[in-house]
């Protein structure tokens, strides 16, 4: 198993999350949603995204994927460089009209010439967005702010189209009912949680509720619980002061032996040496930008 590492920049600077990712791959993340639009563009190698509607997308190097706000999607890594764009839901409404009523759509294999050079020039926008804010120069947060307006425009005026038929899922109903049950399992995984817990909340049957998110989300209720958990340790372990006894019954575990079973099926180490890893990352970067690792098994 490799590790990947994962540059990620702290972006207090510019109000977005913005990150060159640098990924020796090797993992697979639980599937997720968040209201951000998110734009990852590989530079090289190749993600596979599966879609909470059952769709999956692969792309590979110079080609771009945009995750609308709310679309359910887990990733699963191979190697690979990219930029990824993060835009926060409030500045998508503060910039664009009936944002909700707006998806967007890049085809990386347009027809027309025209259509080729207006994706040519979106991606030149992103790889310049990635050159000033890796370079920080005198400056460079109006110059970025500028580029990330570009980058929006051109989304907005080239790519957008209203919401109709053909772009809902056919499983709209089902998406909703998952999402409903992710954030519901996100607010209360650190309490003692079980399957029929969780069905009789949302007045389901424990084998409907499990059948549902193992056809959407490839996971049974169980496998995403400790998902959510292992990340939230995962996270914790970014601070050098945390006591890997007192974040365990913090995030809803109860049993250290199974715990770092799990931890280590997942991110190829123990618990202490991903704390060891993050201190040692965090103190070979520059000020202001942080490193995340990830290790797993592919799937």
């Amino acid at each position: 198993m490799e590790s990947n590492f994962e540059w990620i920049t702290a972006n207090g600077d510019i109000g977005i999350r913005f990150f060159h990712s640098i990924d020796d791959g090797g993992y697979s993340n639980p599937p997720h949603w968040h209201n951000d639009l998110e734009i990852i563009y590989l530079l090289e190698g190749r993600l596979k995204v599966r879609f909470g509607d059952g769709g999956e997308r692969q792309i590979g190097a110079d080609e771009l994927l945009v995750i609308n706000s709310g679309t359910i999607h887990a990733v699963t890594a191979y190697p690979n460089q990219a930029i990824v764009l993060q835009v926060p839901y409030e500045m998508l409404l503060q910039y664009m009209e009936h944002y909700d009523q707006l998806y967007f759509v890049v085809d990386e294999r347009p027809a027309s010439e025209a259509e080729k050079q207006k994706l040519a020039e979106f991606k030149a926008v992103l790889r310049e967005m990635d050159e000033v804010y890796g370079a920080q120069k005198e400056g460079y947060q109006l110059k970025f702010d500028s580029l990330l307006l570009e980058a929006l425009y051109r989304l907005l005026v080239d790519y957008a189209v209203r919401i109709g038929k053909e772009h809902i899922p056919q499983n709209q109903k089902a998406v909703q009912q998952i999402r409903e049950v992710m954030r519901y399992i996100e607010e209360h995984y650190a309490k003692k949680l079980t399957v029929a817990q969780v069905a009789e909340h949302f007045g389901y049957t424990p084998n409907y509720l499990s059948k549902l998110l193992k056809r959407y989300l490839g996971l049974t209720v169980y496998q995403y619980l400790y998902e959510i958990r292992l990340d939230r340790i995962c996270r914790d372990l970014q601070h050098p002061e945390a006591r890997i006894m007192e974040l365990l019954p913090k995030h809803g575990c109860e049993n250290y032996k199974s715990v770092s079973r799990l931890f280590k099926e997942r991110y190829g180490c123990s618990m202490k040496e991903m704390q060891k890893r993050y201190e040692k990352e965090k103190g070979d970067r520059p000020m202001g930008q942080w490193v995340r690792i990830r290790k797993a098994e592919m799937p």
